[in-house]
């Protein structure tokens, strides 16, 4: 029986590492053979939550929620937009296996700790003259999205690691800023508790601390103290053993060896394949186009490149020079940089890999089914359910505005030909979300 892991982060539109450090994991588990297909899927970016699975061929499908904490998005929308009824489900003759979270590991808890005794280090301080805040996002929409933040104070304070332990928020209360008003010990250790260097990290916590940027695990003064804003949590190496170690624990038919091996196979083998017949089918008949790709029998490389470019030799190359510099998180828009190549010498599957690579979920939500705005808005339980009152004419508008910059055609919006976008991606619901509260009906 086929396997496939899925790897469900947040994603975000603006920093490149949020779903980087996703991205890391599944090259790494593709690499170690961890399964027949190895995948991610993201709220923010592409592939989505609800079309992941288009992609893949497998019979059992293990979903890994790559959050810090379970909350909202782990109970609420990754279910409901993955179609899970819980641990197990049974669906379209497939098994859906939904992991525990990280929170829910001892990695984090390790990974806290080391933060804290590293922060000590640096600040050269004893714990009793010293204060930490663990910092998580949380949620009033969710209650229990605060919890995994106030056990891992709770675990700092019993090991002794300092005199004065709090744990604040991005979006719930106590906030970040409370820092100061909460705590009195003249040296202040922070933690990050997320999983990269992304926006919230690197922008938003610093910003509530005072500081002028994110400078990890140095000592700053604010206010009198001296702070020590330690990295996030999810930087590790030892995260994938963490990520399978949930894996092995949920399914039966995938026997891992932890610690992982050395990788045995290629980064190119182990992605979704449910687009294969079709790219076969393609390429009996080169060169074709697939969006802003062209395709011949020796090679990929952007459409409009008729000189040869920098050869690319690894996914993980790839999508950084595709996606990162500069970011585009929305995969699909038409603004696909230039200069580069992979050689695929007439391999059907190496041409997918690197369409997947460029395009992820594309070949698979291609020959999917098309739902409607009416479907998306139905599974929605946050922001976005405000959306079931745009009207026809602000959406034709977001439409055009949103589509109109992207290689896919918006089937479920009525459009028909080129390359198959099966429902609303994150990018045109937020576009429309800002045309309603532009328009003043928020």
């Amino acid at each position: 029986m086929k396997t496939a892991i899925v790897l469900a982060g947040h994603g975000s539109h603006i920093s490149a590492e949020t779903a980087g450090v996703v991205w890391a994991q599944v090259d790494a588990l593709r690499a170690m053979q961890a399964a027949d297909e190895v995948t991610a899927a993201f709220w923010k970016e592409q592939p989505s939550f609800h079309t992941v699975f288009d992609s893949l061929t497998a019979q059992e499908i293990i979903v890994v929620p790559m959050f810090t904490a379970q909350g909202y998005f782990t109970q609420t929308v990754i279910p409901a937009e993955m179609g899970l009824t819980g641990a197990v489900t049974q669906r379209d003759r497939r098994v859906i296996r939904y992991t525990r979270t990280l929170s829910e590991h001892p990695y984090l808890g390790h990974v806290v700790c080391q933060r804290v005794e590293e922060g000590l280090r640096q600040l050269n301080t004893a714990p009793e003259r010293t204060a930490v805040a663990i910092i998580g996002h949380s949620t009033r929409r969710n209650p229990e999205s605060r919890k995994a933040t106030e056990a891992q104070a709770e675990a700092i304070r019993q090991n002794g690691l300092a005199a004065e332990v709090v744990a604040l928020y991005l979006d719930d209360s106590p906030a970040v800023a409370d820092v100061y008003r909460l705590t009195t010990a003249p040296n202040l250790i922070v933690v990050p508790y997320f999983l990269a260097s992304g926006l919230h990290t690197s922008i938003d916590v610093p910003r509530e601390l005072g500081l002028a940027k994110a400078a990890f695990d140095t000592v700053t003064p604010i206010n009198g103290r001296a702070v020590c804003y330690t990295r996030p949590v999810g930087v590790e190496a030892e995260l994938q053993t963490a990520i399978l170690e949930l894996i092995t624990d949920t399914s039966q038919s995938l026997v891992l060896e932890t610690p992982p091996q050395p990788p045995t196979a290629s980064s190119w083998d182990g992605f979704p394949s449910a687009g294969l017949d079709e790219v076969r089918r393609r390429m009996t008949s080169t060169p074709f186009i697939f969006g802003q790709l062209r395709i011949t029998a020796g090679d990929v490389r952007h459409v409009d490149d008729a000189d040869d470019g920098e050869v690319i030799a690894s996914p993980d190359a790839l999508r950084k020079r595709v996606r990162e510099n500069p970011f585009r998180p929305l995969a699909t828009r038409s603004d696909l940089p230039r200069g580069w190549r992979v050689l695929t010498n007439s391999d059907p599957y190496r041409v997918l890999t690197v369409i997947e690579t460029v395009y992820p979920g594309v070949l698979g939500s291609h020959i999917a089914a098309s739902g409607t705005l009416e479907d998306a808005m139905n599974r929605q339980t946050g922001r976005y359910r405000a959306l079931q009152s745009l009207g026809e004419s602000a959406s034709a508008q977001v439409v055009e505005q949103v589509c109109g910059q992207c290689i896919r055609q918006p089937a479920w919006a009525g459009a028909s030909g080129g390359i198959h976008c099966p429902e609303p991606c994150d990018f045109w619901l937020s576009a429309a979300l800002k045309q309603m509260k532009d328009d003043g009906r928020e």
